[in-house]
């Protein structure tokens, strides 16, 4: 063999090896593992856990959203993929699990199709005659208006957020639609809308707060489903400019809603017409009979309202609605034009977040005040000390 015939050979074995090792590297980043653990010394059911689609990637050669399963135990998870900013690629990963008190769980990501169908457990619709958009999970629904809606007969300028609860766990939402706007009043097993909105900010709704007045928005201009389930159901509403006492204000707000939460995660990015800061109320209309409570012993302070369901319509059981917010955003309490409100103040352009939602004794989810507060200081304390999350690198499946 010539000089020439083994530097050919050499480097066609060289090339040889290089393909080779790089398809056996492809085979080898299949799956990597997740270590998920629960700090705190209280039970959590169906927790989110999240995994940057670039964690993901940098772990499974060349994955694709489509291909990707999830196992915890040796038993297949429902997952999602979700693209939160809209350019078409995935974001996020998640998937659910349930943890003990102090409990931590591994589980394995895996380059392999879901062997088995997802039943989705949160929901979203726009309604196109009224333009509402209704969500929901497997455990309480909302429903906020559109612009749409004053064009109906059932004509109303609010921004204010509707509760519609459920006595299933299921999802209704379409269901009742179909149904009619005077029959999804009435209980007929499932539960029903005994919540009168109106024009207030209902429960959850944001306002500017200038001078102890409060200046709400109209109804939302526009809509966009961003993710609909099965495990996360996410969607965005932009408000037009409105007038905000000497200060012209508008609002983006990002809703977002897990399986097996009563809580939905609310983000308001507010925007001034002269950059300045602006004050705004978040909270929930009083009613009659109802505990109003205020609470900044965690973290996230909450404020809540508690009492009868409106009896009108057959309505039944005792209804709590609620907001958190971050304890050190508070600037004050309010008990004022029928509602109770948390004060804070938001830069203009830069996003405040809010969880948000309800529970209704005849869910049996809930039996009585004590218990719903109780629910409150939970959530609160879970959202201060999320998953803790550890992920392995990409290799081999992992050993269970």
């Amino acid at each position: 063999m010539t000089v020439r015939q083994r530097i050919l050979a050499a480097a066609a074995a060289t090339a040889l090896f290089a393909l080779t090792a790089g398809r056996v590297r492809a085979q080898a980043n299949q799956s990597f593992s997740v270590r998920a653990e629960n700090k705190l010394a209280i039970a959590r059911n169906d927790e989110t856990i999240g995994i940057t689609w670039a964690d993901v990637r940098a772990r499974i050669t060349e994955p694709v959203p489509a291909r990707v399963r999830v196992e915890c135990a040796g038993v297949e998870t429902p997952s999602q993929t979700i693209d939160n900013d809209g350019d078409g690629k995935p974001d996020e990963l998640i998937f659910q699990q349930s943890f003990f008190a102090r409990e931590t769980r591994t589980c394995t990501v895996e380059a392999a199709a879901p062997r088995v169908s997802v039943e989705p457990r949160v929901f979203i619709l726009h309604d196109e005659p009224r333009d509402d958009i209704a969500w929901e999970s497997d455990r309480i629904a909302f429903r906020i208006y559109g612009e749409g809606l004053k064009k109906t007969s059932s004509a109303m300028s609010s921004s204010g957020i509707d509760v519609w609860v459920k006595s299933v766990h299921a999802l209704v939402v379409k269901k009742w639609y179909d149904k009619g706007h005077d029959a999804y009043h009435i209980d007929t097993g499932e539960g029903a809308d005994f919540f009168d909105v109106g024009e207030t900010l209902g429960n959850g709704g944001t306002a500017v707060w200038r001078k102890d007045t409060i200046y709400r928005a109209d109804n939302f201009k526009a809509w966009k489903i961003i993710a609909n389930g099965p495990i996360r159901a996410v969607f965005e509403l932009k408000y037009d400019p409105w007038p905000a006492g000497g200060q012209t204000v508008s609002e983006t707000k990002r809703i977002s809603i897990d399986a097996g939460q009563n809580m939905y995660r609310a983000e308001s990015v507010f925007r001034s017409d002269n950059g300045a800061d602006i004050p705004y109320v978040v909270g929930v209309v009083k009613r009659p009979g109802m505990i109003g409570t205020m609470s900044k012993e965690h973290p996230w302070a909450w404020v809540t309202g508690w009492g009868r369901v409106s009896p009108k319509d057959g309505g039944h059981g005792k209804l709590g609605t609620a907001v958190l917010i971050p304890r050190d955003r508070v600037t004050d309490w309010k008990e004022v034009f029928k509602h109770y409100l948390a004060v804070s103040n938001a830069r203009s352009g830069q996003p405040v977040v809010h969880y948000i939602g309800a529970g209704w004794t005849d869910s049996h989810d809930f039996r009585d005040v004590e218990d719903w507060w109780k629910f409150l200081d939970d959530f609160s304390e879970r959202l201060a000390s999320p998953i803790a999350v550890t992920l392995a690198a990409g290799g081999n499946r992992a050993t269970r």
